[in-house]
């Protein structure tokens, strides 16, 4: 992998180039000579970005040498340095990236569709089974991602998950009643799991200053990435509760459809073939991670514990009718019949055996 601080010099330089004259050209290519532009507002240390730059660069660049009659090579700028993670599909279909790397979180209107697996709470914590079944969605049901390009002008190549969420804490506690009043960050569509306690907006770069300054009393997030923002050393009291909200497919991999035209369709053809390859790829990497976050934090004097089946059930409850909510807005707001895509992933995540602590009503 290419030196980071070389990656985050080059990716100032791009953002100061952008700022003072725009957007560049999609892409580049000057005789047999391609250059793209990749990123994401995340650093690569976090799952999906680190197989982006370890996995999908160099496989690309290596294969469009290996088969064509190009080199390709990708200016990598990640960790906010050209986009953020808030503007990251912004910065894709303006053409300041030609393929960005974003989590759907944050675009919870322009994404909404496929926001699918957070608006199911409590869904299959395996990253890779989950993984499986959201690509199945995606396949069956491609107006979950028709806004990408027909109104953002990008293609979704690939989508892939980080890992089972669960509830990262400054206190213990047992009962689902013990939360009540206590701030919990979340990233956005996932908010209004925060049942009992007081919701949070957040974003993994704030989340370590929001929980030292005690605006966050605790966090839903995952615990590999709990234990690299270092937030046990944040509280007095670190508490990992495995809550099993579920290993959330949230990351969609896009590319600039102005970018796509403008190569020879076998270079296309190597993008996409790799990009898919890469969805397994960090699908695996991410169920790594959950129990390699869950060692760290344990080593370093976290309280590692496991929800109880009644507490779930309780919380599971307070979010009933929560799914249905969602899916009748998606469908008034985007005009895609959301609740029969929604029970075909409730059947689906059932069919690989995940059972939810309670039935979710979708009319």
């Amino acid at each position: 992998m290419k030196n980071l601080k070389t990656k985050l010099a080059a990716g100032i330089a791009a953002a100061a180039i952008l700022a003072v004259g725009g957007a560049v050209d999609a892409a580049s290519i000057k005789g047999n000579k391609i250059t793209l532009r990749i990123g994401s507002g995340h650093a690569p240390n976090i799952q999906y970005v680190t197989q982006m730059t370890k996995h999908f660069v160099p496989a690309v660049e290596k294969r469009v040498k290996a088969e064509t009659k190009y080199e390709l090579n990708f200016r990598e700028h990640y960790t906010g340095t050209v986009v953020n993670v808030f503007d990251t599909l912004e910065g894709v279909q303006d053409g300041r990236l030609d393929i960005g790397g974003w989590c759907v979180c944050f675009d919870d209107d322009k994404a909404m569709a496929m926001n699918l697996t957070y608006y199911v709470p409590f869904g299959i914590p395996n990253a890779i089974t989950n993984g499986h079944v959201m690509r199945a969605m995606v396949d069956e049901y491609p107006e979950l991602y028709k806004d990408y390009e027909g109104r953002y002008n990008q293609k979704l190549i690939g989508i892939s998950s980080f890992n089972n969420y669960g509830l990262f804490t400054g206190f213990d506690w047992e009962k689902f009643e013990d939360l009540k009043g206590r701030k919990i960050l979340a990233a956005g569509p996932n908010l209004p799991w925060v049942k009992g306690g007081v919701p949070v907006r957040t974003a993994i770069p704030k989340a370590a200053q929001q929980m030292q300054t005690g605006v966050g009393e605790g966090i839903v997030l995952f615990p590999d990435t709990d234990f690299k923002l270092k937030l046990h050393e944040t509280v007095k009291t670190p508490v990992y509760t495995i809550t099993d909200f579920g290993a959330i497919v949230q990351n969609s991999l896009t590319m600039n459809l102005d970018a796509r035209k403008k190569l020879p369709p076998e270079v296309v053809k190597i993008i996409d073939e790799v990009a898919r390859d890469t969805e397994e790829v960090t699908f695996a990497a991410a169920q790594r991670d959950h129990e390699w976050g869950l060692e760290q934090l344990e080593k370093a004097g976290t309280k590692i514990k496991r929800i109880d089946a009644e507490a779930k059930r309780l919380w599971a409850l307070q979010l009933k009718d929560w799914p249905n909510e969602r899916a009748q807005f998606v469908k008034e707001k985007k005009g895609i019949d959301m609740p029969t895509i929604m029970k075909a992933y409730i059947k689906k995540s059932e069919e690989t055996g995940h059972k939810f602590p309670i039935d979710y009503p979708i009319n």
